[in-house]
């Protein structure tokens, strides 16, 4: 008895070592694919040879294939620069336009940029995370390199919007004697 066991378990490892221990896997009792998630009748090695033809194995090879091409993709696009360029300039456009961020979550609006652009398309919440406050301390950094040196005016304006609550704005704008000067809005509360 003791030897058969034995016998089962050792026939069991040389398979998993054969056919390669990423696909099969043994406790020594059962040979599994790991790919199909099933056990697989071991007692003829035509049977494991017939398992790895089927359609079903092949597509799971196929997935397991194309998931991990994904993983190493993201991992080379992730060290080759922190921040995509398109989903910046996309972040930048919409915000230029008055366009609101979760203009992208409408599928419609997504296909057709997809279509068109050929990139990946973020979602709301992506650019919202890791790319608005870059743009607005570009915007910033800009408004100060135009302001500096210039005498300005400093306006605050308060409004109420139709549900009746108060919004204070806050305007800076560059003083020019021959010209009217450029107007920055800073912030609204």
């Amino acid at each position: 008895m003791g030897k058969e066991k034995s016998s089962t378990c050792a026939t069991l490892k040389r398979y998993v070592s054969e056919f390669g221990s990423d696909i099969f896997s043994t406790d020594g009792h059962v040979l599994y694919c790991k790919m199909c998630e099933i056990k697989i009748n071991f007692e003829k090695k035509y049977n494991i040879s017939q398992h790895m033809k089927t359609d079903k194995h092949q597509k799971s090879v196929k997935r397991q294939n194309d998931q991990e091409q994904r993983k190493l993709k993201q991992l080379l696009t992730n060290q080759s620069s922190a921040k995509s360029n398109f989903n910046k300039d996309l972040c930048q456009a919409m915000v230029s336009a008055n366009i609101p961020l979760n203009k992208l979550s409408n599928n419609t609006f997504r296909v057709f940029l997809e279509k068109y652009t050929g990139k990946h398309i973020p979602m709301e919440a992506t650019l919202r995370k890791g790319y608005i406050d870059d743009i607005f301390n570009t915007t910033m950094d800009k408004m100060k390199m135009e302001i500096r040196q210039n005498k300005i005016c400093v306006s605050i304006d308060e409004t109420c919007d139709v549900e009746g609550r108060f919004i204070a704005n806050v305007i800076v704008g560059i003083l020019k004697p021959d010209c009217p000067g450029r107007m920055f809005l800073l912030h609204s509360e």
